[in-house]
Protein backbone atom coordinates (compact mmCIF):
# COMPACT_ATOMS: atom_id res chain seq x y z
CA UNK A 1 0.00 0.00 0.00
CA UNK A 2 1.59 3.41 -0.82
CA UNK A 3 2.44 6.20 2.12
CA UNK A 4 0.07 9.00 1.69
CA UNK A 5 1.46 12.33 1.62
CA UNK A 6 0.63 15.60 2.07
CA UNK A 7 2.95 18.45 0.32
CA UNK A 8 3.92 21.81 1.81
CA UNK A 9 4.19 24.58 -0.56
CA UNK A 10 1.46 25.48 -3.06
CA UNK A 11 4.22 26.16 -6.24
CA UNK A 12 5.94 24.53 -9.28
CA UNK A 13 8.62 23.17 -6.85
CA UNK A 14 5.36 21.39 -4.88
CA UNK A 15 3.69 20.18 -8.41
CA UNK A 16 7.25 19.06 -9.62
CA UNK A 17 7.80 16.90 -6.42
CA UNK A 18 3.83 15.47 -6.82
CA UNK A 19 5.17 14.24 -10.39
CA UNK A 20 8.11 12.67 -8.84
CA UNK A 21 6.97 11.14 -5.94
CA UNK A 22 4.31 9.48 -7.98
CA UNK A 23 5.81 8.64 -10.74
CA UNK A 24 8.91 6.95 -8.69
CA UNK A 25 8.04 6.42 -5.21
CA UNK A 26 5.29 4.51 -3.20
CA UNK A 27 3.48 7.56 -2.29
CA UNK A 28 0.66 9.02 -2.88
CA UNK A 29 0.03 12.74 -3.02
CA UNK A 30 -3.66 13.76 -1.15
CA UNK A 31 -2.74 16.96 -0.25
CA UNK A 32 -1.25 20.34 -0.83
CA UNK A 33 -0.90 22.12 2.58
CA UNK A 34 0.82 25.93 3.29
CA UNK A 35 0.74 28.84 5.92
CA UNK A 36 -2.91 30.15 6.10
CA UNK A 37 -1.83 33.77 5.11
CA UNK A 38 -0.87 32.12 2.08
CA UNK A 39 -3.82 29.74 1.38
CA UNK A 40 -5.45 31.16 -2.22
CA UNK A 41 -8.08 28.29 -2.06
CA UNK A 42 -9.09 25.30 -0.69
CA UNK A 43 -7.43 23.44 -3.71
CA UNK A 44 -4.51 23.23 -5.41
CA UNK A 45 -3.61 21.18 -8.57
CA UNK A 46 -6.54 19.23 -8.31
CA UNK A 47 -6.04 18.25 -4.56
CA UNK A 48 -7.52 19.60 -1.67
CA UNK A 49 -5.26 22.72 -0.41
CA UNK A 50 -5.87 23.57 3.34
CA UNK A 51 -3.99 25.49 5.97
CA UNK A 52 -0.71 24.61 7.65
CA UNK A 53 -1.88 25.36 11.35
CA UNK A 54 -4.56 22.75 10.69
CA UNK A 55 -3.43 20.18 8.37
CA UNK A 56 -3.01 17.71 11.61
CA UNK A 57 -6.47 17.74 12.07
CA UNK A 58 -7.29 16.68 8.53
CA UNK A 59 -4.24 14.62 7.60
CA UNK A 60 -2.73 13.56 11.40
CA UNK A 61 0.81 12.34 11.27
CA UNK A 62 -0.05 9.22 12.61
CA UNK A 63 -1.42 8.42 9.03
CA UNK A 64 0.21 10.55 6.54
CA UNK A 65 3.94 11.85 5.66
CA UNK A 66 5.32 15.31 4.42
CA UNK A 67 7.38 16.80 1.70
CA UNK A 68 8.49 20.03 2.18
CA UNK A 69 8.61 21.86 -1.57
CA UNK A 70 10.54 24.81 -0.36
CA UNK A 71 13.66 26.22 -1.72
CA UNK A 72 16.85 28.21 -0.56
CA UNK A 73 15.73 31.33 0.40
CA UNK A 74 16.88 33.04 3.54
CA UNK A 75 20.03 30.91 3.51
CA UNK A 76 17.66 27.47 3.70
CA UNK A 77 16.17 28.83 6.91
CA UNK A 78 12.54 28.93 5.46
CA UNK A 79 12.83 25.40 5.02
CA UNK A 80 14.72 24.55 8.10
CA UNK A 81 11.95 26.11 10.04
CA UNK A 82 9.43 24.44 7.73
CA UNK A 83 11.07 20.97 8.44
CA UNK A 84 11.20 21.24 12.04
CA UNK A 85 8.05 22.71 12.87
CA UNK A 86 6.52 19.55 11.34
CA UNK A 87 8.68 17.82 13.00
CA UNK A 88 7.25 18.83 16.29
CA UNK A 89 3.70 17.75 15.33
CA UNK A 90 4.74 14.64 14.24
CA UNK A 91 5.23 13.99 10.52
CA UNK A 92 7.31 12.06 8.93
CA UNK A 93 9.16 13.83 6.17
CA UNK A 94 9.59 12.04 3.34
CA UNK A 95 13.14 11.63 0.65
CA UNK A 96 13.13 11.68 -2.28
CA UNK A 97 15.86 9.68 -4.29
CA UNK A 98 15.67 9.76 -7.80
CA UNK A 99 16.32 6.34 -9.77
CA UNK A 100 19.06 8.21 -11.48
CA UNK A 101 21.03 8.63 -8.64
CA UNK A 102 24.42 6.83 -7.85
CA UNK A 103 23.97 6.13 -4.36
CA UNK A 104 27.01 5.27 -2.84
CA UNK A 105 26.15 7.19 0.68
CA UNK A 106 26.81 5.12 4.10
CA UNK A 107 23.39 7.67 6.00
CA UNK A 108 20.59 9.65 5.25
CA UNK A 109 18.44 11.58 7.34
CA UNK A 110 15.02 13.10 6.19
CA UNK A 111 13.42 15.62 4.02
CA UNK A 112 16.18 14.84 1.37
CA UNK A 113 15.04 15.78 -2.44
CA UNK A 114 18.08 14.34 -4.66
CA UNK A 115 17.32 14.92 -8.59
CA UNK A 116 18.75 13.64 -11.61
CA UNK A 117 22.21 11.96 -12.35
CA UNK A 118 23.61 13.00 -8.86
CA UNK A 119 26.48 11.26 -7.14
CA UNK A 120 26.60 10.23 -3.75
CA UNK A 121 29.98 8.52 -3.81
CA UNK A 122 31.51 5.77 -1.25
CA UNK A 123 31.07 6.62 1.98
CA UNK A 124 29.01 10.30 1.67
CA UNK A 125 26.89 11.16 4.94
CA UNK A 126 23.76 13.29 3.77
CA UNK A 127 21.68 14.93 6.77
CA UNK A 128 17.99 16.51 7.04
CA UNK A 129 16.65 18.18 4.24
CA UNK A 130 19.46 19.23 1.81
CA UNK A 131 17.91 19.35 -1.94
CA UNK A 132 20.43 18.46 -4.34
CA UNK A 133 19.75 19.20 -8.52
CA UNK A 134 20.75 17.19 -11.62
CA UNK A 135 23.96 16.63 -12.05
CA UNK A 136 25.42 17.28 -8.91
CA UNK A 137 28.37 15.34 -7.29
CA UNK A 138 28.89 14.49 -3.30
CA UNK A 139 32.52 13.34 -3.59
CA UNK A 140 33.51 10.26 -1.76
CA UNK A 141 33.79 10.35 2.09
CA UNK A 142 32.22 13.82 2.27
CA UNK A 143 29.76 14.78 4.83
CA UNK A 144 26.57 17.34 3.99
CA UNK A 145 24.53 18.64 7.12
CA UNK A 146 21.31 20.15 7.11
CA UNK A 147 19.59 22.69 4.90
CA UNK A 148 21.46 22.91 2.24
CA UNK A 149 20.98 23.68 -1.31
CA UNK A 150 23.07 22.47 -4.22
CA UNK A 151 22.42 23.86 -7.27
CA UNK A 152 22.65 21.86 -11.02
CA UNK A 153 26.45 20.64 -11.77
CA UNK A 154 27.72 21.68 -8.04
CA UNK A 155 30.64 19.65 -7.21
CA UNK A 156 32.50 19.10 -3.52
CA UNK A 157 35.83 17.26 -3.94
CA UNK A 158 36.41 14.03 -1.47
CA UNK A 159 36.22 14.41 2.39
CA UNK A 160 34.64 17.66 2.04
CA UNK A 161 32.32 19.15 4.90
CA UNK A 162 29.38 21.08 3.87
CA UNK A 163 27.83 21.76 7.29
CA UNK A 164 24.04 23.65 7.56
CA UNK A 165 22.39 26.26 5.15
CA UNK A 166 25.01 26.51 2.66
CA UNK A 167 23.96 27.23 -1.11
CA UNK A 168 26.39 26.59 -4.04
CA UNK A 169 25.53 27.91 -7.00
CA UNK A 170 25.17 26.05 -10.79
CA UNK A 171 29.04 24.98 -12.05
CA UNK A 172 30.62 25.59 -8.18
CA UNK A 173 33.72 23.70 -7.49
CA UNK A 174 34.84 22.99 -3.55
CA UNK A 175 38.43 21.29 -3.45
CA UNK A 176 38.72 18.32 -1.16
CA UNK A 177 39.59 18.30 2.36
CA UNK A 178 37.71 21.51 2.86
CA UNK A 179 34.92 22.84 4.94
CA UNK A 180 32.17 25.13 4.46
CA UNK A 181 30.90 26.72 7.26
CA UNK A 182 27.09 27.85 8.14
CA UNK A 183 25.50 29.82 5.65
CA UNK A 184 28.12 29.92 3.32
CA UNK A 185 27.33 31.07 -0.06
CA UNK A 186 29.31 29.86 -3.34
CA UNK A 187 28.14 31.58 -6.05
CA UNK A 188 27.77 30.04 -9.70
CA UNK A 189 30.74 29.06 -10.99
CA UNK A 190 33.21 29.73 -7.98
CA UNK A 191 35.70 27.57 -7.45
CA UNK A 192 36.59 27.62 -3.19
CA UNK A 193 40.24 26.01 -2.36
CA UNK A 194 40.15 27.11 1.30
CA UNK A 195 38.05 26.39 4.50
CA UNK A 196 35.30 29.01 4.58
CA UNK A 197 34.12 31.22 7.12
CA UNK A 198 30.45 31.88 8.58
CA UNK A 199 27.99 33.59 6.29
CA UNK A 200 31.01 33.80 3.65
CA UNK A 201 30.25 34.48 -0.05
CA UNK A 202 32.34 33.45 -2.82
CA UNK A 203 31.57 34.85 -6.55
CA UNK A 204 33.76 33.68 -9.74
CA UNK A 205 36.67 35.19 -11.31
CA UNK A 206 39.03 35.44 -8.81
CA UNK A 207 35.99 33.56 -6.60
CA UNK A 208 37.69 35.61 -3.50
CA UNK A 209 35.88 35.57 0.01
CA UNK A 210 33.56 39.13 0.13
CA UNK A 211 34.92 40.72 3.52
CA UNK A 212 31.99 42.15 5.19
CA UNK A 213 29.54 40.35 3.44
CA UNK A 214 26.97 37.95 4.89
CA UNK A 215 25.62 35.50 2.30
CA UNK A 216 22.31 36.25 4.19
CA UNK A 217 21.67 39.77 2.67
CA UNK A 218 22.20 39.07 -0.65
CA UNK A 219 19.39 39.61 -2.56
CA UNK A 220 18.93 36.22 -4.27
CA UNK A 221 18.55 34.63 -0.94
CA UNK A 222 16.01 36.58 0.58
Amino acid sequence: MKRKCVIFGTTDFGKMLRYYFEKYADVQIVAYTVDKAYLESDSYDGLPAVAYEEVEKAYPPTEYTMVIALGYKKMNQIRQQKFEDAKRKGYRIENFVHPSVVDESVAMGEGNIILEHVTLAYGTKIGNSNIIWNGSQISHESQVGDYNFFSVDSVIAGKTVVKNNCFLGINSTVLGNRTLEYATLVGAGAFVKENTEPYSVYVPARSICLENKKSTEMAYTR
